[in-house]
């Protein structure tokens, strides 16, 4: 009996307490790992959580700026005031529309604003609606190329506009080109703000934004800064459709 004990601790006992050892070590490893991930993901979620906040508390002190000019604007009786009250609330609230057509209401409705600041905002609605009018016509059985140039150095902008519009009038003459006004309130918008010179496509209309690219730089249409190409997101498709943006040389 005591051999068969000793020959059992001898060939048996070592390896058994091997193979528990390495279960056990697996067994933590993968505790200690699920640990780690678990760890991982609420930090993660507490960042976006805090980002979050911070992003709200954000846009609750830009609301509660804008309120606090729009009041001095009315209260000072200020034309100059007033306008850049204006341009600052439709710029800076431009994807908040609801607080934004409050503040605008109160600035419009004040017997204190100016006539001439009135009158802006509704040069400001109309280019807008024309804008959106434009937008939901730009579906077409034709391939679609729109040149915009945008509003806030038009000076610049709108002439190069036109020479694009004119030349790739005859470079693809079986196309639908038009020549549209990016006004500074719809730029100020997710989706355009628009900084540089641009060529916005899908993945599918690459061979057209190349060739677009190719002819600009040919013409020699800016001295100093050629658009830039940007593929779209597929999450709003506009198929046989390629944007341009003029904003300066």
């Amino acid at each position: 009996m005591k051999t068969f004990l000793e020959n059992l601790n001898k060939y048996w006992a070592t390896p058994i307490i091997a193979i528990v050892g390495g279960l056990l070590g697996l067994y933590f490893t993968v505790v200690k790992n699920n640990l780690e991930a678990d760890a991982s993901r609420i930090a993660a979620s507490a960042t976006k959580i805090e980002t979050e906040l911070k992003q709200r508390e954000f846009n609750n002190n830009v609301k509660l700026q804008m309120y606090t000019e729009v009041k001095e604007a009315i209260i000072k009786e200020d034309k100059k005031l007033q306008t850049a009250v204006l341009l600052l609330v439709n710029e800076m609230l431009a994807d908040d529309s609801l607080f934004r057509e409050k503040l605008i209401t109160i600035l419009i409705a004040s017997p204190n604003t100016d006539e001439s600041v009135i009158k802006a905002q509704k040069d400001i609605e109309t280019k807008a609606i024309t804008f959106t009018k434009d937008e939901k016509q730009k579906q077409s059985s034709k391939f679609t190329i729109d040149v915009f140039y945008l509003e806030d150095i038009i000076s610049e902008s709108e002439p190069r506009a036109k020479k694009i519009y004119s030349t790739l009038k005859q470079e693809f003459p079986d196309y639908l080109l038009r020549m549209r006004r990016l006004p500074r309130t719809i730029n100020a918008k997710n989706g355009y703000r628009i900084s540089a010179n641009e060529i916005r496509f899908e993945p599918g209309e690459q061979e057209v934004a190349d060739k677009i690219l190719s002819v600009i730089r040919t013409q020699r249409i800016f001295e100093k800064e050629q658009p830039r190409k940007m593929v779209v997101s597929p999450g709003n498709p506009s198929p046989n459709y390629v944007s341009i943006f003029v904003r300066n040389m």
